[in-house]
This record gives structure tokens, C-alpha cells and sequence, in this order.
């Protein structure tokens, strides 16, 4: 309240009420309360105004109060003023969840799709939050407030949801709005989970220690909306020793086995995980199949390793022993190229789904050396890439099936490009200095540039003149980068230490743009070491 001129505060005490009474304020003591009361009178601008701060005395909801101060009260030379001030105030009602997503009795909710809540009006986040619950409760749930729009929040689960599995997403009348008023009412909404989301999705290995990769995190590639961070959830964590004299070679505590390599296939249907039993000395690897989202194993393969979807996700590409091999998960058949060099790297699938480009390592001879060679799946055949011999790795497909483009060595070094399938073009040198990471369009190679006595870049190139566009660089990744190309061609992602010391993985646009966090480990937690990507 404001006056004219200053007035004696002894003078306004005993002559201002309110009613209906504020619950927990009583104002004829509020003129004396503590700094700490639930309500108080504080006098400013030398006695001529006065507040009544009530932050544990919350207004009823939809209520008109009328606010009085009777006649009597003086300024300090001894004019009385002696009329009578009476004001209304009419507050708002009480918040309410306006909507609810998945909504209530929704059937074939993605596993891994964030759960959001939209309420009327802005939410104070330290009330709002615990009220929010997902039952059956996921370990590691977060609610996160939307960082630009106060009234919204969204509960990421810290695991994928159980595909077939009910779930009630519910929030207790305990939120309150950012003026401390309480929820009107409190709502849930049940659902049903089905398969993983449809679009593009990011699949990071995460390790807390040296000893490895003990978490496999499904993200998706942009957030659900503006001011929320990327959806992030677990979708594998390795079990740890419980025996207090350990494992076999595995300490208590320490991790029965670690991850190596993870990738969903295209269609989001099945998730190929290497694992390395950390409990035996010399123990082959493992490469489990499973249904991504509800977790069950389609097959274990021992000793197999390098696994490789087709574009459609119908077929599996990987090394065991000398021989590739592809297994099929809709019928679990396996067929198996000729025996040949071991790879180095897993296989790349031309468009089709027929072409395979093999990095396979020279096994005879004393000198071991890389070089490229294709297979044809439908014929079960490994043969040499037309026109290209010696040393090489890298290799790409363009997304028309026609060309590879691979790094080679020696007097030859630089990428090259080799026409393939129905392509007869020779093999040509692009340049000297680049070495491939993937195709954005068929005319279109993202490279790493490495020029002798310059700096490492990433780069568009055009492969009809080899002219190059610089990517901005990448703050925090290492001097010669990992870059992932996605299979559209649309993103990339990479790996890159964030200020908190961990490193994270990022995705961006084909031209560089728009880079976001795709994960966002903190000091103590973890480090991202490897990332891929479908869609």
C-alpha cells in the first residue's frame, strides 16, 4: 500500500485487516513478525508504503478478499487521516494439469518415448517434481523441467520401459505453481508401451572406468521439444560382481562383462551387442541379438564380433572366426561367405542389401597390411575391388550403390573412388589428403582433411571436382576426430570432451549446424566412447 507522504507504522498496526483471513497470516502481528514468519508487513521508501510478504501464508484459490484500512492513522507531524480505504482482490484458481502425454488408455506407447506433462500455468519445480510418478517406478527416473516454458516437465525414465507392460504416469496434488498454490486435483493416466519410437536414434556405449563400456544408452536425435534436452535412456547396463572374493579374474564390484559394440538396426526392431566376459582370461567375445525393445535374446553367438545391419534391418553381417557370416533374426538362418582374411572393421552394405564392402587384414606373409574387398551375399561370394590393389581402408558406399570410396596408402595415398555394381567407372584418386567417413547424397563425401603442416578438419567434398567446405570445428574432440555418418546422410555424430571433464556425444547436421548433446554425463559418472547412429 502507498501513501501520499510517510506515515507513523505505530498508527497503521491494529487498523489494517483482511477477510476472509489469509490461512497462517495473521496480520494484526504481522507488523512485528520475524523476517522468517509466514507473513509479515515490511515497511519501504522511509515508511511512505508498506508489503505484506506472505510466503507460508498461501491465498485460497479463486477467493475475493477485501483488504481495509481504517481511518486514524497519522503522519509524523500529527495529521490524521480519517477516511476509511477498503480495495478488493480476486485471485486465480488453482493450477491444473492440462494435458497428460501418452494420454490416459493410450496402447503401443514407444518404449522410449520421454512422457510429458503440461500444466495451465508455470510450476515451481521443487514442489512439482516429487509429485510426478511413473509406477511401476524405473530406477534412475528424472522429471525435468522445461528450461523455457515453466508450466511443462518431462519424465524420462533412467531405462527403457518393458514393451507390453502397463504403466500410470500420475501427479500428486502436492505441485504447486510458482506462486505456492497447490494442485486442484491430481491426475494420472495409464498406457500401454509397444516398440521402439520410429525415426532416427543414437546407440552410445558408456564407461565409468578403464575396464570398459558397462552401459548401453539408446538416445533419440533431436528433443521433443524447446527447452528440453535429448531423451536418453538405458537400455543395457552390465552386471557387477557380488561375491566379496571376486569373479574369477573379476574383482568384487567390478563388471562381469563389458560392452565392445552396440547398434540398433534400421528398423528399430533388434539391437546387436558385443560382449567381452571380463571373468575369464582370454575369453572370446560374444555377439547377442535382441528385441530392442523388449529386451529378449534372439541368439548368442561365441566368438563373433564387427556386427553390420543391412539398410532394411532383415540381415546381420559379422566376423567369426576367418569367415563373415549373416544372420537372418525373422527365421534365425545363417549363411556364411567363403573363408577368407580376417576384418578389421565392420562390413559396409551397399543400398540393396546385396553388396558387402569388406576392411579385412592380409593374413599371409610376414608383413600384415589392410586392403578392401567386396562380397556378394546373394551368390555367397568374396572377391577384389576391380582395379584397386594394396593397402587401403576406410571404405564407403555411396548411398546409390555405385561407388566406394576408401583411404589407401603408400605411393597411391589419399581417398580414392571405385565404381561398383553397375558402375564401370576406374578408380581415381579425389585427394591425397582426405580420408573418407561417409556419404551425404551421392555426390556428396564428409571427410577428414589432413593436410601436411595444417590442422585436421572435417569436410564436405564434392566428388565431382573435389571441392571442399570446411565443417566449424568440433569444441572439445580430439585433434583428428571420430566422425559417424548417419545412414540418411542427414547428421553426424562424434565424440567430444565436455566442460565438465567427461566426454559426451554430439549430433549435428550434414552442413555442421544446429550441434546438440546427445548425452550429458557430469564429473564422477561417465565417459562416452563410441556412438552410432540409424536413420
Amino acid at each position: 500500500m502507498q501513501f501520499d507522504r510517510a506515515v507513523v507504522p505505530g498508527s497503521v498496526s491494529g487498523r489494517f485487516t483482511v477477510s476472509p483471513s489469509i490461512p497462517n497470516c495473521d496480520v494484526s502481528t504481522a507488523f512485528t513478525a520475524p523476517a522468517d514468519a509466514p507473513c509479515r508487513i515490511r515497511w519501504l521508501s522511509g515508511n511512505s508504503e508498506f508489503v505484506l510478504q506472505h510466503p507460508g501464508a498461501i491465498l485460497l484459490p479463486d477467493q475475493q478478499y477485501t483488504f481495509t484500512l481504517r481511518g486514524g492513522f497519522r503522519d509524523p507531524v500529527g495529521a490524521v487521516n480519517t477516511v476509511d480505504h477498503s480495495w478488493f482482490l480476486t485471485t486465480a484458481g488453482a493450477p491444473m494439469v492440462r494435458a497428460v502425454n501418452p494420454a490416459d488408455g493410450s496402447a503401443g506407447v514407444p518404449v522410449d518415448s520421454p512422457l510429458t506433462i503440461d500444466f495451465n500455468s508455470g510450476m515451481a519445480a521443487a514442489t512439482t517434481e516429487p509429485a510426478i510418478h511413473l509406477d511401476p517406478p524405473v530406477p534412475g527416473t528424472r522429471v525435468i523441467p522445461n528450461t523455457k516454458d515453466h508450466s511443462r516437465f518431462m519424465v524420462l525414465p533412467g531405462h527403457l520401459l518393458i514393451s507390453g507392460i502397463p504403466y500410470r504416469l500420475s501427479v500428486d496434488r502436492t505441485a504447486t505453481d510458482l506462486h505456492g498454490q497447490a494442485l486442484a486435483a491430481g491426475v494420472s493416466a495409464s498406457f500401454t508401451t509397444g516398440g521402439l519410437s520410429p525415426g532416427g536414434h543414437g546407440v552410445v556405449l558408456a564407461a565409468a572406468n578403464p575396464q570398459g563400456a558397462t552401459e548401453i544408452i539408446v538416445t533419440s536425435l533431436s528433443a521433443v521439444e524447446d527447452g528440453l534436452p535429448i531423451a536418453t535412456e538405458t537400455a543395457l547396463a552390465a552386471p557387477s560382481c557380488a561375491v566379496h572374493s571376486g569373479c574369477g579374474i573379476a574383482a568384487a564390484g567390478a563388471p562381469l562383462y563389458t560392452y565392445t559394440s552396440a547398434i540398433l538396426s534400421p528398423d528399430h526392431r533388434w539391437l546387436a551387442v558385443v560382449e567381452q566376459d571380463q571373468t575369464v582370461p582370454g575369453a572370446p567375445s560374444t555377439l547377442v541379438v535382441l528385441d530392442a525393445a523388449a529386451g529378449a535374446i534372439r541368439t548368442a553367438i561365441s566368438g563373433a564380433a564387427l556386427p553390420s545391419w543391412s539398410p532394411g534391418g532383415s540381415l546381420l553381417a559379422y566376423q567369426q572366426g576367418s569367415s563373415v557370416r549373416i544372420y537372418r533374426p525373422a527365421d534365425g538362418r545363417t549363411t556364411q561367405l567363403p573363408d577368407g582374411d580376417a576384418l578389421v572393421a565392420p562390413p559396409a552394405w551397399g543400398p540393396a542389401s546385396e553388396l558387402l564392402v569388406l576392411n579385412s587384414m592380409t593374413s599371409s606373409g610376414s608383413a600384415s597390411e589392410p586392403h578392401v574387398e567386396l562380397a556378394d551375399t546373394l551368390v555367397g561370394a568374396r572377391y577384389a575391388l576391380p582395379g584397386v590393389s594394396g593397402p587401403a581402408t576406410a571404405p564407403v558406399v555411396s548411398p546409390d550403390g555405385t561407388l566406394v570410396a576408401l583411404y589407401r596408402t603408400g605411393t597411391s595415398r589419399g581417398t580414392w573412388l571405385a565404381g561398383v555394381g553397375a558402375s564401370s567407372a576406374p578408380p581415381r584418386r579425389l585427394d591425397p589428403n582426405l580420408t573418407p567417413l561417409g556419404f551425404t547424397d551421392p555426390g556428396t563425401l564428409v571427410a577428414l582433411a589432413a593436410p601436411p603442416g595444417g590442422n585436421p578438419a572435417i569436410v564436405r567434398v564434392s566428388i565431382s571436382g573435389d571441392e571442399q567446405i570446411a565443417l566449424p570445428g568440433i569444441p572439445g574432440a580430439p585433434s583428428a576426430p571420430v566422425v559417424v555418418v548417419s545412414p540418411s546422410g542427414r547428421q553426424l555424430a562424434y565424440l567430444a570432451r565436455a566442460p565438465s571433464g567427461r566426454v559426451n556425444a554430439y549430433v549435428e547436421n550434414a552442413d555442421g549446424s544446429n550441434p546438440t548433446a546427445l548425452t550429458a554425463f557430469t564429473s564422477g559418472t561417465f565417459d562416452a566412447v563410441s556412438v552410432t547412429l540409424t536413420g
